[in-house]
């Protein structure tokens, strides 16, 4: 099967491909993990509610975000490989 074929059947899922996180990345999502349960103790019930909230929301803009940046970076990749393939740019013939 090609590329192709395995990106159709779904056999290719780059949202589930393992990525190393650098330790800056890990250091800031231990402390954003930990400020939000420091934050929603001391919060009364409302309160609670409405961070939760604020938290599903930017997570829903993160993941739509990342989603965009997928299609602008593919998009790009094959506007660079057509370049690449124009004849018309092959370096490989004399100018």
């Amino acid at each position: 099967m090609n590329f192709i074929e395995e990106l159709y059947y779904g056999n290719i899922k780059p949202n589930t491909q393992n990525i190393t996180r650098s330790a800056r990345y890990e250091q800031a999502t231990e402390i954003t993990l930990k400020m939000q349960e420091k934050l929603k103790e001391a919060l009364a019930e409302p309160e609670r509610t409405m961070l939760e909230r604020l938290i599903e929301a930017d997570d829903e803009i993160v993941e739509e975000t990342g989603m965009i940046d997928f299609k602008l970076g593919f998009s790009l990749g094959v506007r660079i490989m057509m370049d690449c393939l124009s004849v018309s740019n092959n370096v490989f013939v004399g100018n």
